[in-house]
């Protein structure tokens, strides 16, 4: 367990700490999976030393041993590497990814000090990995060193003293003396300890300045000012509803102010709404690491293909997204990608390969991930549900809701448990956690070829384009991205069920109709459907007919909590304030179509 007891008095620089090593661990992670494909590499190896000693040099700082130990044995390590003397070996590897493993347990830890957690659990033995190096040192070492290439310029955010260590013009040892007895500036002593030249010193400042110049344009924020500006937005959003509504066609020679204020609210909203997006570079690399480690752990070889990283998402959605990701790459790999002997007698090369690729369409981002394994079997899915009474054994299913199967709670097609797949959980969860961001999930499958599981999310958590529908004198938000088309449907086109249920028939297909209504227990305008109108909708994998007595009309709606009285009411998300100033609750379409056939 890290010993902070040092640190809780300087909670900012701390919390700096922390974001700044989940950074500098991230950015680790990502090149040591490209060093294993390119060992002899020294940018890369470079480019793993500088954030470790970063690491090392802020654990020291601030009081942070454990920390700074491990970093200061991986940098040793690695500085070795760099010099040519230290050759890259599959054991180097694994030894890189141990160093890093503890890093972040490490790190967690001081987190949980930092909260206020009880820490008694968060011991982690790092003497082993310690014990690891020192045998990797003794045995990898080379008598003669490969010639060093040119060092290269050093990375962003970087101080004078580590520009002078990069460059080769001072030693790590030197360096800790001079800061040790720093009275002046470092250049000023290193020059008159002899160790470096006046000259050397004005090179690497000019180089700081650059850096100094170039990162100056970014500016960190705490999330929280950030969700509070983002929250002022959206009451922006609502006020300028509220005057559009009651201006209106009164306005008189204020229409083109007007006019002008809504493009500047509209700037604001979509600049707001910006700053919360991040690239979704790093959540898909972790992705190429769990590839890594499962398929190896499984014994196949499966090569991970990403693209699309450049996509931004919310921050939130973002943060979200990962663990349900996780769980759809690992059934892709224990599941889906075959082994190595059953791919060479189906003629696949011997090489499993997954894809992961975001992009957006129609407003929304879509992440796909997809594999060229065995793809999903309809008789055994079906076998399966049947023995685990998801089914009735005379049950007839579209090919769409056999494949939907797989989201069951405590389904699984795996012969037995183990520590990757099995128990029935992943792809539950999966469904559940991309639901509640408002998103869908897809599978689209060929068996002896592979699976593709689609992804649709919203861009944001805070504003969705909706639909507002008149029921009676209720006014209702249906989001657009649930509704797949509006009908008015002639009288031969309804029918009834036992004097119950009621059907539509759309193109030959029966939808259960729901009388938005009789649910809410409102008045309507219009009870027959063919002097209504009806709008389809789908949601949870299933598709129904809301009946509404009109459209109002499609707009950008600022959701607003419910509170968490109503936080369990089916069928509805959410509410919003609309232009008239009256409330319109956002309408749960999945929550609806199971309250109407339940």
């Amino acid at each position: 367990m890290e010993d902070n007891s040092s640190i809780i008095d300087d909670v900012e620089i701390v919390k700096e700490f922390l974001v700044e090593s989940n950074d500098h661990l991230e950015d680790v992670e990502s090149k040591i999976l490209r060093l294993e494909e390119s060992a002899e590499d020294l940018d890369i190896i470079n480019g793993i030393f500088r954030p470790i000693h970063s690491m090392k040099g802020s654990a020291g700082f601030l009081g942070l041993k454990d920390i700074g130990k491990v970093s200061h044995e991986l940098e040793t390590l690695l500085d070795e590497a760099r010099k040519s003397k230290l050759v890259i070996t599959p054991e180097i590897i694994e030894i890189l990814y141990e160093g890093l493993d503890i890093l972040k347990k490490l790190r967690v830890s001081v987190v949980n000090k930092m909260d206020g957690k009880d820490v008694s659990a968060d011991v982690v033995e790092y003497q082993p990995l310690l014990s690891k190096i020192s045998q990797a040192l003794g045995k990898n070492l080379v008598s003669k060193p490969k010639k060093e290439s040119e060092p290269k310029p050093p990375p962003e955010g970087i101080m004078l003293g580590e520009i002078l260590v990069i460059k080769g013009d001072v030693s790590e040892e030197q360096l800790d003396a001079a800061l040790k007895e720093q009275s002046k500036h470092l250049g000023e002593i290193l020059v008159e300890n002899g160790v470096t030249t006046p000259g050397k010193v004005n090179t690497a400042l000019k180089i700081q300045n650059k850096i100094g110049k170039a990162t100056s344009e970014t500016v960190k924020v705490d999330t929280q000012k950030l969700d509070s500006l983002v929250n002022l937005v959206g009451e922006l959003v609502i006020a300028n509803a509220l005057i559009n509504e009651f201006l209106g066609s009164n306005a008189n020679g204020a229409n083109k102010n007007i006019s002008h204020l809504n493009k500047i609210v509209k700037e604001i909203q979509d600049e707001v709404m910006s700053m919360r997006m991040v690239p979704l570079k790093s959540t898909f690399q972790k992705m190429a690491r769990l590839v890594r480690d499962v398929s190896s752990k499984m014994g196949k070889k499966v090569h991970l293909e990403i693209s699309g990283e450049d996509t931004e998402l919310d921050k939130t959605v973002t943060e979200e997204i990962g663990d349900p990701l996780v769980h759809i790459i690992r059934n892709s790999i224990d599941h889906g990608i075959e082994s190595h002997e059953e791919r060479i007698a189906k003629g696949k090369p011997a090489e499993g390969l997954v894809r992961l690729d975001a992009f957006h369409r129609g407003g929304n981002i879509v992440i796909e991930i997809e594999d060229d394994g065995k793809g999903l079997c309809k008789e055994r899915l079906l076998k399966k549900a049947i023995e685990k009474g998801l089914i009735e054994p005379n049950a007839s299913l579209s090919d769409q809701q056999i494949y939907n199967l797989i989201f069951a709670a405590g389904f699984s097609t795996a012969e037995k448990v183990t520590d990757i797949s099995g128990r029935g959980v992943g792809m539950d969860v999966v469904k559940k956690n991309v639901e509640r961001l408002r998103g869908k999930v897809d599978i689209s499958t060929v068996e002896g070829k592979g699976t593709k599981i689609s992804i649709k999310l919203p861009l944001t958590l805070a504003i969705i384009d909706g639909m507002i529908v008149q029921v009676g004198a209720e006014k209702y938000i249906v989001p657009m991205l649930s509704i797949e088309e509006s009908i008015r449907p002639k009288k031969e086109d309804i029918s009834t069920v036992l004097h119950r249920g009621e059907l539509i028939n759309v193109r030959g297909k029966l939808l259960p109709m729901v009388r938005l209504h009789n649910l809410y227990n409102v008045k309507p305008k219009k009870t027959n459907p063919w002097e209504a109108l009806i709008l389809i909708v789908e949601g949870e994998g299933h598709r129904c007919g809301l009946l509404v007595d009109d459209l109002l009309g499609q707009q950008q709606i600022v959701i607003k909590s419910l509170g968490e009285q109503f936080r369990n009411i089916k069928g509805i998300s959410g509410g919003a304030i609309l232009g008239d100033g009256h409330i319109g609750l956002i309408l749960d379409v999945g929550g609806i179509i199971n309250l109407a056939l339940n």
